[in-house]
């Protein structure tokens, strides 16, 4: 008997199948009363460039090399959601999906995948360790959480599109207490940054000023979320603040922006927000690919002192088991399966930016103890033959000829599995291949989500061997309810004369799972270092698959090679410094330069700019910008770099770090 692979594809039986009771006295079912359509299991698509590698220790790495010119991060462009905020898409998408099966007899434990370096985001450990550097203080700590937690590879303002609700509240989301313990309420689902980063990318100010607090706490800091709004409500606009230097500091990670004191160097606080709206007013918000978004000046003015709203330390790992047979599937597209919860300004017609729908596919094996390590429990299951790979499961007790039992108490077999996911379940499939002798045997697949009862989809009406696939979508109702990071399948037999009249050949268990592919581990044009490690046992084997595509459509431009004015490493006047200027930026296709980016930073590590002020895009083709002015000390060295855009869209990597120092 041969098992079905991730890339072998199985035809399924296409006809529709009724549905009938399928529980035992002890356990209460409900029956699905409408007819599904047997959709069909997922099957690997085809890719143009694929790399296999096999894993057989807890730590390995490796590379791939990517040809061609462009990928995701070379071809980013900066759409606007509303109200003046930003984010991120890219022109060209290589990468197709990253495929991990657990090829061996145990467990794969807590597997992780990096590229690059980039998006380990495992835990909020891993994403402090990426951000954080050793020896700093509490003020770069600061910085460099906020930094991460406004980036657009992270998070975009949509309100319409972020998943709910907007601020905590009490029990199920359709609650309204916000004065609730932070243990009782579903706002903790965004507000765990772990969770923002990898499942979700569309933000609001409330969740990105939560993770924001959550991940300065999480770094040693104290850190509190204002709203400014009047005391016992939660209004207008929601921002982080951090202490250290025996002040407060803020911080609004969704807005992408702080705000400096008249010494352009202290980041001022709420309060003085408050006594000096003027110093919100003069700083640019939104990012640097922005023009920026209305001023909450007169909000800082009317509401002091802040309300806080209460944050607890809401954090997860993506810390999964894969079982023998067992597959995870990270894509980059997506089947329109997602959950907005209780977001009230939700739309129909609204998918959520980044969307992903990554697979969680289990093929469980019946064979030995990698049977029974598979599953959370069996009864009055028998296995024909006891090992091999033909292996069956079937009713050890029948239903004697003759019987007139009620056929709901007479004797039943059934296996129970457990899927179980760190990203939020939004959908599924759920299979057998079955073999039926008569019209009194029986074959049944229940699902329990949210602890419910058991609710049966299927009952099969034919007899000999068959598939059965049923889609468990509307079952799960994910877009509405909180969260699901499990639910359990039970495949139920009855045999009426003999144990093998009804018979279970095979299983097959499908999860869509939502996460965002800014998360993904995505390959880059050039050489590509991966780094898989696991918490698994010696005897781990599996298999990972990076499958994506590859395009020069257009030639990158080259970085500017050298400033013109200030020239690198001299003293200049700032008075006079009105103006910087490089040497342009070539384009290997002749298209033209149509813009460029440019950063000023009182750091040589370019850890943030001196004022989101100094980290803009120039709007303009020619190599120069104008200074804003006023931000800028004397005495102080700053360093810049600048990156540049062609006319098709594509970036080219930062100049050399130039510096210069302003003149006392």
């Amino acid at each position: 008997m041969s098992r079905v692979g991730v890339d072998q594809t199985k035809e399924p039986n296409m006809n529709s199948l009724p549905l009938r009771a399928c529980c035992s006295t002890a356990i209460v079912c409900l029956s699905v009363t409408e007819t599904l359509a047997q959709p069909n299991p997922w099957t690997t698509p085809s890719a143009p460039r694929r790399h296999v590698e096999q894993i057989a220790d807890n730590a390995k790495a490796y590379e791939i090399t990517m040809e061609g010119t462009l990928d995701e991060f070379n071809t980013a462009y900066y759409p606007e959601t509303y109200g003046g905020s930003m984010r991120i898409e890219s022109k060209f998408q290589p990468n197709l999906f990253v495929i991990l099966e657990n090829m061996g007899d145990a467990d794969l434990v807590n597997p992780h995948l990096v590229v690059n370096g980039r998006r380990d985001w495992f835990s909020a450990d891993d994403i402090l360790a990426g951000i954080l550097k050793p020896g700093m203080t509490d003020a770069e700590k600061a910085m460099a959480v906020w930094r991460f937690c406004a980036s657009y590879e992270v998070q975009a303002h949509d309100n319409n599109r972020r998943v709910g609700p907007a601020y905590p509240a009490v029990g199920i989301e359709t609650a309204n207490d916000e004065m609730s313990h932070p243990s009782r309420n579903t706002f903790k689902e965004r507000a765990n940054p772990v969770k923002a980063v990898n499942c979700y990318y569309c933000s609001g100010c409330s969740l990105s000023a939560a993770n924001f607090v959550i991940l300065c706490r999480h770094a040693g800091l104290i850190a509190r979320a204002p709203w400014m709004s009047s005391l016992n409500t939660f209004r207008n606009h929601c921002v982080g603040e951090v202490w250290y230097d025996g002040d407060w500091h803020l911080f609004d990670p969704e807005r992408r922006t702080f705000f400096l004191e008249p010494d352009n160097a202290t980041v001022a606080s709420y309060e003085d927000l408050h006594n000096h709206p003027d110093w919100e007013s003069r700083t640019h918000n939104a990012g640097f690919a922005s023009k920026g978004m209305k001023p909450h000046a007169g909000e800082y003015k009317k509401y002091f002192p802040p309300h806080l709203m209460p944050v607890e330390q809401w954090l997860s790992t993506m810390a999964m088991t894969l079982r023998p047979g067992e597959t995870f599937v990270w894509r980059w597209t997506h089947d329109g399966k997602y959950r907005y919860g209780a977001n009230v300004r939700k739309k129909s017609d609204l998918v959520p930016y980044h969307l992903a729908n990554g697979k969680l596919i289990y093929r469980p094996r019946f064979d030995g103890d990698v049977y029974l390590r598979g599953i959370v429990s069996d009864h009055n299951m028998a296995r024909t033959p006891e090992d091999g790979n033909d292996v069956m499961l079937h009713p050890q007790v029948v239903i004697a000829p003759g019987d007139d039992k009620d056929p709901i108490v007479s004797p039943r077999a059934f296996v129970i599995y457990k899927v179980s996911s760190p990203y939020p379940i939004v959908g599924g499939i759920i299979g057998a291949r079955f073999f039926r002798k008569t019209d009194k045997d029986a074959c049944r697949l229940c699902v329990s989500v949210h602890d419910s009862d058991w609710r049966q989809v299927h009952s099969a009406d034919k007899t000999g061997e068959f598939e059965a696939y049923v889609a468990v979508d509307d079952v799960m109702n994910p877009e509405a309810t909180p969260a699901i990071y499990e639910y359990y399948v039970k495949i139920d037999l009855q045999a009426y004369a003999a144990p093998t009249d009804a018979c279970l050949l095979s299983a097959y268990i499908e999860t869509d799972v939502q996460m965002a592919d800014t998360a993904l581990p995505a390959l880059s044009v050039g050489v590509n270092s991966v780094v898989y490690r696991d918490a698994s046992g010696p005897e781990r084997r599996a298999r990972i698959t990076h499958a994506w595509r590859e395009s020069s459509a257009t030639q990158p431009p080259q970085p500017p090679g050298e400033p013109a004015s200030p020239a690198d490493g001299t003293e200049v006047d700032l008075t006079s410094l009105k103006m910087l200027a490089w040497q342009p930026a070539s384009d290997p296709d002749g298209q033209g330069i149509a813009d460029y980016h440019v950063q000023v930073s009182p750091r040589q590590d370019m850890l943030h700019p001196v004022s989101p002020n100094l980290d803009r895009l120039t709007a303009s083709g020619k190599p120069e910008w104008p200074l804003p002015q006023g931000w800028l000390a004397k005495g102080h060295t700053y360093y810049w770099r600048v990156r540049a855009k062609d006319s098709w869209g594509a970036w080219s990597g930062w100049s050399p770090v130039w510096r210069f120092t302003a003149a006392p």
